[in-house]
């Protein structure tokens, strides 16, 4: 992935200018209840994980962003558990908590279980999750480069 490869002090701004606690704090209360919510189901619950087959020991937030990028997972979970919302799980929150995940890695010296398993994840979703957290990242870069002109 991508966003594994930004510059500490890139990641470690980003990390502290643009993700607040509080957000991080909604993200990882929002992957454990729909996790929970998931395991009500045992058959789909089980089915989801076998196609994502996640490594034994994994953390939620791993799981729930494994689970979550992949789309035909989300939209029958939507069809099970009748949610009401678009048929994707936005991407800029599986973005944000992959930026937490490696910031947590990085400066913190702690490894969410299974975050190798999903760096090393193949799938059009944790691509597109990629690709989003690293775009945003430049659009941080860009905007510390920029400076007030007057006239």
């Amino acid at each position: 992935m991508n966003t594994l490869q930004v510059a500490d002090a890139v990641l470690d701004g980003f990390k502290n200018e643009k993700l607040t606690e509080e957000r991080i704090n909604f993200l990882k209360t929002q992957a454990n209840e729909q996790l929970d919510e998931l395991a009500t189901n045992q058959e789909a619950y089980d089915r989801f994980l076998e196609k994502v087959n996640p490594p034994e020991k994994v953390d939620n937030l791993i799981l729930w962003m494994l689970i979550m990028s992949d789309e035909d997972i989300v939209e029958e979970y939507i069809d099970i558990y009748k949610k009401d919302f678009r048929e994707i799980i936005p991407v800029a929150d599986l973005a944000d908590l992959l930026v937490y995940a490696i910031y947590l890695k990085k400066f913190q010296n702690i490894e969410l279980e299974g975050l190798d398993y999903l760096l090393a994840y193949k799938s059009e979703g944790t691509d597109d999750m990629d690709q989003y957290a690293f775009t945003n990242i430049f659009v941080y870069i860009q905007k510390t480069k920029e400076v007030q002109i007057q006239f």
